[in-house]
């Protein structure tokens, strides 16, 4: 079962890099990104805790509390970081409802 889950883990974060790789812009690379950080590493961790004793468990599970926190405001910091550098969409089917590219909406605080 372990096993298994290593290379679920795997597989996610190699996904996660080909599609930072391929994605056209920075938001979908950091939806990629955070995507493989967050579901590889806690398939991974809990690929370890079959295995281990308690104070493993209770490591991994910590670990996955501070990824569960961390790993959305990380991208949302980014994101936000891409909107303020006025950083375009460039995906053929995205929409961008914050109005006309190159032009900052009104109604957000910076």
């Amino acid at each position: 079962m372990s096993a298994a889950l290593v290379l679920v883990g795997l597989a996610t974060m190699t996904l996660g890099v080909l599609g930072v790789h391929r994605f056209p812009d920075v938001y979908t690379q950091l939806h990629a990104s955070s995507k493989a950080a967050f579901l590889g590493v806690a398939a991974l961790l809990v690929a370890a805790t079959l295995d281990g004793d308690g104070t493993i468990i209770a490591r991994v599970v910590l670990i996955l509390l501070l990824l569960f926190l961390t790993t959305p405001v990380a991208a949302h910091a980014i994101g936000q970081a891409a909107f303020h550098r006025r950083e375009e969409l460039r995906s053929p089917a995205a929409v961008d409802e914050a109005g006309p590219p190159g032009e900052a909406p009104t109604d957000l605080e910076p």
